[in-house]
């Protein structure tokens, strides 16, 4: 019997339900026939239709009782694909359980970092900037000393990735926070919001130090102050770090009266732990005065220096400078070494001892070249200083202070050695010419903390900042500085010996952030202290008139500005009338 077209549809549609029917059974009462229409799904890249199928699998295998271990895989895939269909939150919450998964260790290097990207960059979607400051600080961990330079020395490693990374982010947090903070951005207790603004301090510290980063800077630095503000209160030390590192980032972005509160409160915090007349206020009163300079309130600038030249009268007297001397310039122990005033290749000093003979904690084996320094005894001073002593007892001060370890990176580098350095690496800006080092005096020192390069996040870095000075060293390369070739100016980590005298003098009365100038005109600021004649805060300094330097491009100083005096190893060094 030949049946109608009409009964032939009925067929066709009634198996086709049939089909249907049986097809929606076994994908979502079957765990296998479901993982096998996800797989196929996610092969075609069609992850909006796999994702039902793939929670279906995964609540399937859960009731079945699956190890979740075994599932991982599974909840990786269904996480890339809410990724892409745009459903953070969920894929956050899966891409989280495969990286607390046990499976994780066997995942290569680029897969983990992909997934914890991933997630860093949700978190962000989602608001919680807490939660993806803290994998991005955990990249700079793990960049070590890459995350030092603005240009990676090796740009294929696995270190320069972790900090392409971060610096891909930078303009997201830009976004997601502002600058400056009425509320707490941290949430949970106390140790939890110290956790997550230790985070968001490496993080923006970072940032700071980077082009175009001081608005990401700017807006988790004011949220990790806010936070230790509160938590610590005013006086702890990482709440004065934290406020050394935002200062300078609130007055780059024009927000000086922000800068203004955060040093008066750092101020008062140091004054109430160690008095009124302690010079180490010097640091704040001085960063609140270039405020008040910045601001046209010269009176109130010009009070603060006044302060700070009492405070250095009533701790170290009123002829603290009479000895800060020739013999010194003829010791190159405070001379400056840069392409203005170079070194020639035959230099080299004559008292150089190793530094693991003074119990300082080395980064290289002892017998280096670069383990060594200059002994650059001050035969003059009350306690016949040394240069290892002097290190050797701040490294061990800044250690207790910030319980982190410090340690000599390097010491003295020879001519030669320096010629090779940049052979290898100056093209990328990181290593000075040949003859242009501070380390070939022996001088000049590059720490680690915890085994890589200084970073101004580092605790021990704000120790040095406030003390450094009465050991007779410098920060040789400031934020913000034009003394080097390339992109990476700033080196937390370098630190010169200069002598106790000639570093109480850049603290009480040089140009802030400008030692290479101070030292180009030291002969100048020294005559003047010690006729008691101080740079008044409205008028320009008459030290560094004559001293128009681009340390960076091999220009050469202008003689008709300059006068030639002093003597430095037979070299004629600047110094204005």
């Amino acid at each position: 019997m030949i049946k109608s077209p009409f009964s032939l549809s009925m067929l066709f549609a009634a198996a086709a339900v049939g089909y249907v029917a049986a097809f929606w059974f076994l994908v979502t009462v079957d765990a296998d026939s479901a993982e096998s229409r996800f797989n196929i799904l996610i092969a075609d890249n069609a992850p909006g239709r796999a994702i039902g199928h793939g929670e279906q699998v995964l609540a399937l295998r859960s009731k079945e009782g699956v190890d979740p271990e075994d599932l991982v895989t599974l909840k990786k895939d269904l996480a890339n694909a809410h990724r892409l269909k745009g459903k953070p939150d969920r894929a956050v919450v899966l891409y989280r359980e495969v990286l607390a998964s046990k499976q994780v260790v066997r995942m290569d290097l680029d897969e983990r970092r992909t997934i914890k990207q991933h997630v860093a960059q949700m978190e962000l979607l989602l608001t919680n900037v807490t939660a993806a400051a803290g994998i991005y600080a955990e990249f700079l961990d793990i960049a070590g000393d890459e995350a030092a330079r603005q240009t990676p020395r090796f740009p294929g490693s696995t270190e320069a990735a972790y900090v392409d990374l971060v610096k891909d982010a930078m303009d997201d947090f830009a976004e997601a926070l502002p600058p400056a903070h009425a509320e707490e951005i941290t949430t949970g207790a106390g140790a939890v919001q110290l956790t997550d603004a230790h985070s968001m301090a490496a993080l923006g510290g970072y940032y700071s130090a980077q082009e175009n980063g001081e608005y990401a800077a700017a807006g988790l630095l004011s949220a990790a102050y806010r936070t230790r503000l509160t938590v610590l209160g005013p006086a702890h030390r990482d709440t004065l770090h934290t406020a050394l590192m935002l200062g300078p980032i609130y007055q780059a972005i024009s927000r000086d009266k922000d800068a203004e509160a955060l040093y008066l409160s750092a101020f008062h915090a140091q004054e109430r732990a160690k008095g009124s007349n302690n010079p180490d206020l010097s640091l704040y009163i001085r960063l609140l005065a270039d405020v008040y300079k910045s601001q046209g309130r010269v009176t109130e600038a010009e009070a603060l220096n006044t302060h700070i030249q009492r405070l250095f009268r009533d701790a170290f007297g009123a002829r603290r400078y009479v000895s800060n001397k020739t013999r010194d310039r003829r010791m190159d122990v405070n001379r400056p070494v840069s392409s203005v005033f170079p070194l020639d290749d035959t230099y080299k000093p004559g008292d150089l001892v190793q530094a693991i003979e003074y119990e300082i904690l080395l980064s290289k084996n002892a017998d280096l070249e670069e383990m060594s320094v200059r002994l650059a005894r001050e035969l003059d001073a009350e306690n016949e200083a040394t240069l290892p002593d002097e290190l050797g007892t701040l490294l061990r001060v800044c250690q207790q202070y910030s319980d982190e370890r410090l340690s000599l990176r390097s010491g003295y580098r020879s001519f030669n050695t320096q010629r090779v350095l940049y052979q290898n690496i100056g093209q990328k800006g990181t290593v000075t010419k040949p003859g242009t080092s501070e380390h070939q005096l022996g001088l000049a020192v590059d720490v680690d903390v915890d085994r890589r390069l200084m970073r101004q996040t580092d605790r021990a870095y704000q120790c040095f900042e406030e003390n450094a000075w009465r050991y007779g060293f410098l920060l040789s390369y400031p934020q913000g500085n034009k003394y080097l070739p390339g992109p990476d100016t700033y080196e937390p980590w370098h630190w010169r010996y200069v002598g106790r005298r000639t570093a109480l003098l850049y603290r009480e009365a040089g140009p802030i952030n400008k030692p290479q100038e101070f030292l180009a005109a030291l002969p100048c600021y020294e005559e003047r202290a010690m006729a008691g004649i101080w740079s008044i805060a409205d008028e320009k300094d008459v030290c560094l008139e004559g001293v128009n330097v681009n340390f960076s491009v091999n220009e050469s100083i202008s003689p008709e500005n300059t006068v030639i005096s002093g003597i430095y190893d037979d070299k004629a060094v600047v110094r204005t009338d």
